[in-house]
């Protein structure tokens, strides 16, 4: 954290498994483009601007939800010995650090980057010290995709909480993709102003041209008088060379930017 707590209140906050978070100290704001932030910062800017959530990118100007953004490294290090779920249980053993960021900040959205976190955040050692600040739970947690890799929701009195995996290549553009709706449902619910997206919503809404496969082969075969399979093969030429993506779980392709 950032030193400058009490100004930064009722805001983002951003859990994030060792080894994954802020590189070096903190001197303007958290989605500072000069500030060598790491992997989780570089991550959620895309993100972000997938799901039409606007980031000026400016140093000195950030907009409030930047200005108001916190990321909590949840501990230093893990035990080499420890994988997957061996973590959680060490997890619960060193959660101060998360209570605390939690007391001190009084976040109205906490964005949790692992699912073995959230258990143990919802461990009966640690969940009564989170609820003393953010409530208690309005609802259980929901998945909020239907695709493979799970991702949740759960209301509070004072919070909402979102658990996302962590970034890696199978955080594909497609599930992140899929995640806009619900995301930007919990901003809003928290009070976050998304009424200025602007350009960002005209970028996200540019991600979610769809491909209408079916008729685009038809238009093809009759325009240029050639046969199925050679329209075909011209729509994989066009994902080969970078304008559309490949299909999706549901058979869909996007136009790329």
């Amino acid at each position: 954290m950032t030193g400058n707590e009490s100004s930064i209140q009722g805001g983002l906050l951003i859990v994030t498994l060792p080894g994954q978070g802020a590189v070096g100290k903190l001197s303007t704001h958290y989605f500072d483009p000069r500030a060598q932030q790491g992997k989780i910062r570089d991550a959620l800017v895309k993100w972000f601007a997938i799901w039409g959530i606007p980031l000026t990118r400016s140093t000195a100007n950030p907009s409030w939800l930047e200005a108001h953004t916190t990321e909590v490294i949840w501990c230093d290090e893990v035990p080499a010995h420890l994988h997957g779920p061996q973590t959680v249980k060490y997890f619960v053993q060193t959660a101060d650090r998360v209570v605390h960021a939690i007391e001190t900040l009084r976040p109205k959205l906490i964005l949790v980057l692992s699912a073995y976190l959230y258990e143990a955040m919802a461990d009966d050692a640690v969940a009564p010290r989170i609820s003393a600040v953010i409530g208690k739970a309005k609802s259980a947690p929901r998945r909020i995709t239907t695709m493979r890799l799970k991702a949740l929701e759960q209301r509070f009195e004072y919070t909402s909480l979102l658990v996302l995996p962590t970034p890696s290549k199978n955080t594909t553009d497609d599930y992140i993709r899929s995640l806009s709706a619900p995301v930007r449902e919990n901003f809003e619910t928290a009070s976050f102003d998304l009424s200025d997206a602007g350009d960002a919503l005209i970028g996200a809404a540019k991600n979610l041209l769809v491909l209408d496969e079916a008729r685009t082969l038809q238009t093809i075969q009759n325009r240029l008088r050639i046969s199925e399979q050679r329209a075909k093969d011209l729509i994989n030429a066009l994902e080969e060379i970078g304008m559309i993506t490949q299909s999706d779980e549901s058979g869909r392709r996007f136009f790329r930017s």
